[in-house]
């Protein structure tokens, strides 16, 4: 089964409520792909992935140095 946008996004949205909880301070970066979105919170970039086979949603951070 493949995913349609509304179907990522909602895995996306989510995954992000549950997991870091909405703040109106988040960073949003312009989206890469229909199953990717990049937010920047503290010192933080955060790209979170929905798999295209599954919708299993993965994390990967990036620490910004200053």
């Amino acid at each position: 089964m493949i995913f349609d946008k509304d179907l990522y996004a909602r895995k996306l949205h989510n995954y992000y409520a549950e997991h870091y909880g909405e703040k109106e301070t988040d960073i949003w970066y312009e989206q890469p792909a229909v199953n990717v979105w990049v937010f920047g919170r503290d010192d933080q970039i955060i790209t979170l992935k929905s798999n295209v086979l599954t919708g299993e949603v993965e994390e990967f951070i990036e620490e910004i140095k200053r």
